[in-house]
């Protein structure tokens, strides 16, 4: 072909020649040290993007996820104001897809990535900032929580939610803009690398490291809330903490954020010195074959309106939507339980924050492991083609259906005196058993009640204890009506409330009842999380195959705007919202604001959850069988879009000339450049023809039926 082009061509073939020497060279700040140019291989490449993946899951899957409990009162946030510190992360990837999208082809997308990183970094140091500009941790007054007939309450709190709360979205944000181009040119990246035999493979590999950052924060933050988050600053005894068993302990949560924010800087930096190719990606790509969706085959190059045109043929090809349906609900549910998996498990079982916490990692990271793995195995059996990865979504999401039934799994949880249990030993006070206005204080709770009718308690009282022999948890000893505390022993005596003035209550909440219930649960829930994260390389690769070679990044980021604003955001949203639903008790603060909840009903938790699960569940599989229903395979003579070599593709994306679909005008010298080229194109169509012919087999769809040719309208 190169000797049917003009003069002109040739004369530009040195330059030409010359370039991709130069863009497949590392670089050190704009030094091309040889020593470095023996990492510029497709195998480095992928160990470090895995290691920037690993360090973005154990932040925003891991940290977030285990510090959500403690930072809750720490700086006395609600859940939805913690459900928008989460969701902060998703709202700027949302805010920058459309920009990621416009200078896909026009930049560096790997160095775009560790520069990307070095900003994420600078945001998980801004969400540690409130740790130490607001103080200590003060859960209280440090006055025993005895019933006596009158106290002086010193308000100590301070308001460092005023503060503490714009910085920690402010950080999130931060890392959510510095971590976009890491799941959007990743993903593309990884695939223009490398061979598409091993798309699923390599998306196994990289969708596990993104599992396994997890799987390290969950047992480093299980061993960080263990320990007191003031550290060499307070202790827990001095206000009647001895253990994190006690519901007012807080860990040392920000910990692994620092340590994290350093980490971003160590892997992130080695992405900055790759070139825009690598060295073997021709090696590698050299037979591979392309199959998009037979309409999606278009060329839009230089069209000034290009990306919105591509949002608009991928906002009107069913299968296209079809997949982001499915991405978007999958985003939607998945990204609120990674965020609340560990404070759902210990309020519905009554667990503490670290045994939750690691509770999660046990059952999440080997499933997501396996499930990952599972993913690109299958694909690798369906030879990567669209309607076999849809295939297997169905199917993975038809378990995960039936594996939600374990959130209806009965269990009674905690039984609470004044707020889900009567007391036992208490007369209703005349004229006292109206609501107080905050639907809790009502006829049943304690301040309401002869047995504790001169203790002096209030709101701002929260020191859970347990009477063992019924198996009856209260709010604090001065709602029990306990004149006499044990410091030793953490336990208290002569308690008015109870039915018997003899028995001693321990420390914290009594435990549940139903071992067999949780067991049950923790199983279903692992293998739904096994088949959860199985349809994570399935669907990704069937969203890379589904468009045209160059369509790729327009498509992902199209599409991560839909999983964005209308899944992780809304889903964690929704999410935080349904658990302050089931709250049950709030306490207040010292200026008599709302703060925390420290209670919540177990059981109506269970319900919104479990609609929730099941809905999406079910939408899922109707995305994923529609998808597989619409899908046309695309076979014809255009040589980027058709089913020929990725790299003559990729070679022909970059000598593309800018005039080739741009000029207007007969005499314009793109237009008698375009002329000279027609006799190469129509050997181009007829040598297509031929191999078309002669290899029937793959113009088929994997049902056995013969794909219609598609047709494709070209400028002049």
């Amino acid at each position: 072909m190169g000797k049917s082009d003009p003069s002109p061509k040739n004369s530009e073939a040195p330059q030409a020649d010359s370039e991709p020497r130069i863009e497949t060279r590392c670089s050190f700040f704009g030094f091309h040290p040889e020593w470095l140019q023996k990492f510029c291989v497709f195998p480095v490449f992928l160990t470090i993007v895995c290691a920037n993946a690993f360090v973005q899951g154990m932040v925003v899957n891991g940290f977030t996820s285990i510090s959500i409990q403690s930072l809750e009162r720490r700086f006395a946030l609600t859940s939805t104001e913690s459900s928008i510190f989460a969701g902060s992360y998703d709202v700027a990837v949302g805010l920058t897809l459309i920009p990621i999208a416009f200078v896909a082809n026009k930049v560096n997308k790997v160095r775009t990535m560790g520069w990307g990183m070095v900003l994420a970094s600078l945001g998980v140091f801004l969400v540690v900032i409130p740790q130490f500009w607001s103080g200590y941790y003060e859960p209280g007054s440090p006055e025993g929580d005895t019933c006596v007939a009158s106290r002086e309450r010193v308000c100590t709190e301070k308001r460092t939610e005023d503060f503490a709360f714009p910085l920690l979205v402010l950080g999130q944000l931060l890392i959510g803009f510095g971590a976009s181009p890491l799941f959007t040119f990743g993903y593309s990246t990884i695939d223009e690398f490398d061979s598409n035999q091993r798309t699923g493979r390599n998306m196994a590999l990289y969708l596990g490291a993104c599992t396994l950052g997890p799987a390290m924060a969950f047992p480093i933050g299980t061993a960080l809330l263990k320990t007191w988050g003031d550290i060499g600053i307070t202790e827990p005894n001095h206000w009647g903490i001895t253990s994190d068993e006690d519901p007012r302990w807080y860990g040392a949560w920000w910990v692994g954020w620092l340590m994290s924010g350093f980490i971003f800087l160590i892997t992130g930096i080695p992405l900055t010195m790759f070139p825009k190719k690598l060295r073997d990606t021709d090696n590698r790509k050299a037979k591979d074959e392309l199959q998009p969706h037979a309409d999606l085959m278009v060329d839009l190059s230089n069209d000034k309106w290009e990306l919105f045109k591509l949002f608009k043929l991928f906002s009107t090809n069913p299968t296209c939507m079809c997949i982001i349906v499915f991405q978007t609900l999958e985003s939607l549910l998945m990204n609120g339980f990674i965020t609340y998996v560990p404070k759902l498990l210990e309020n519905l079982f009554s667990i503490t924050a670290g045994l939750a916490a690691l509770t999660t990692g046990v059952i999440v990271i080997p499933m997501g492991l396996i499930g990952n793995l599972l993913g690109g195995k299958l694909g690798d059996m369906e030879n990567n083609r669209v309607p076999g990865l849809l295939k297997w979504c169905i199917a993975c999401m038809a378990i995960n259906t039936l594996c939600a039934g374990c959130l209806l799994l009965p269990c009674e949880g905690t039984k609470i005196a004044g707020i889900n249990e009567y007391y036992r030993n208490a007369t209703i006070i005349t004229g006292l058993d109206e609501d107080s206005g905050n639907g809790i204080f009502n006829r049943r709770l304690g301040p309401n009640l002869q047995c504790n009718r001169n203790c002096s308690c209030d709101r701002k009282m929260f020191n859970p204890v347990c009477d063992e022999s019924t198996k009856t948890s209260y709010l604090s000893p001065c709602h029990a009506g306990c004149h006499v505390e044990d410091f030793e022993n953490s336990t208290w005596s002569e308690c008015a409330c109870l039915d018997t003035s003899e028995r001693v209550l321990t420390k914290g909440w009594c435990s549940g009842e139903c071992p067999w219930v949780k067991y049950a649960f923790f199983v279903l829930f692992a293998v739904m999380a096994l088949f959860t994260f199985a349809t994570g390389p399935l669907i990704q690769n069937a969203a890379l195959k589904v468009v045209a070679f160059e369509h790729r990044d327009a498509y992902i980021c199209y599409s991560w705007m839909w999983m964005r604003f209308a899944g992780s955001i809304p889903g964690v949203l929704a999410m935080g919202k349904i658990i302050d639903t089931a709250c049950v008790y709030w306490k207040s603060t010292c200026f008599d604001e709302q703060g925390s909840c420290s209670v919540y009903d177990s059981n109506k938790m269970r319900i919104y959850l479990f609609v929730m699960t099941i809905l999406v569940k079910i939408l899922c599989v109707v995305a994923a069988f529609s998808g597989r229903y619409f899908f046309k395979p695309g076979t014809g003579d255009d040589s980027l879009m058709g089913q020929v070599s990725v790299a003559d593709a990729v070679s022909q994306l970059e000598d593309k000339e800018p005039e080739q679909l741009s000029s207007k005008k007969a005499n314009d010298p793109s237009s008698r450049k375009s002329a000279s080229q027609q006799p190469r194109t129509k050997k181009s169509k007829k040598s297509s023809r031929r191999e078309l012919k002669s290899n029937k087999t793959q113009s088929t769809t994997p049902d056995g039926k013969k794909s219609k040719r598609s047709k494709r309208s070209s400028k002049a």
